[in-house]
């Protein structure tokens, strides 16, 4: 494997994106077109956390050989960010839906749930990008809101990649990424 400086980022800035489960990736990977919309602000300081849960292994044997086989558990990923920026779209997410039909009022309802949508993250490096496509994620609230006088609110939520069949379960982009 060769070095290639332009593999390797600091993420500087980064740009979210959702449009509705299951949409192709963007077709302009720098500036996404409808129906993917800019989630707005999120945290520079928590950042963006994809986690892994699962995946265990356990070893089958026989008498005769105690390591015949692997098996290992599915593995979910998730990823995880902090909306700052206080909409509709954003409440929606981590209340799992709302009210807004009300002028200047977004009303949080007993049914709380989750959402199924597309989502499409740009990892800014200067003039290198990476990003991270994702068709289909269930996102709810993932911690309790901290209100701190020094820091921007901010609503911790989790999105949680589900499979869409024939599709990868996540999709990194960059231009030396693939086949050549």
């Amino acid at each position: 494997m060769a070095l290639n400086d332009n593999a390797v980022y600091i993420p500087g800035t980064g740009r979210m994106y959702l449009a509705p489960a299951e949409t192709e990736k963007p077709a302009s990977l720098t500036a996404p077109a409808a129906p993917w919309e800019e989630l707005g602000h999120t945290s520079r300081e928590d950042g963006l956390t994809i986690t892994r849960d699962g995946g265990d292994s356990e070893f089958l044997g026989t008498w005769q050989n105690p390591q015949l086989r692997e098996r290992r558990d599915p593995t979910t990923f998730a990823i995880t960010m902090y909306l700052q920026q206080v909409d509709n779209t954003t409440l929606g997410l981590y209340f799992g839906g709302g009210d807004s039909s009300v002028a200047g009022e977004f009303g949080v309802t007993g049914a709380v749930g989750t959402t199924e949508t597309a989502l499409y993250v740009r990892i800014i490096d200067g003039a290198n990008e990476v990003g991270l496509y994702v068709p289909k994620v269930s996102v709810a609230s993932e911690d309790d809101v901290e209100i701190d006088v020094e820091g921007f609110l901010s609503l911790p939520v989790r999105c949680t990649v589900l499979g869409v069949t024939g599709e990868n379960l996540m999709t990194w982009l960059a231009d030396h990424l693939g086949a050549p």
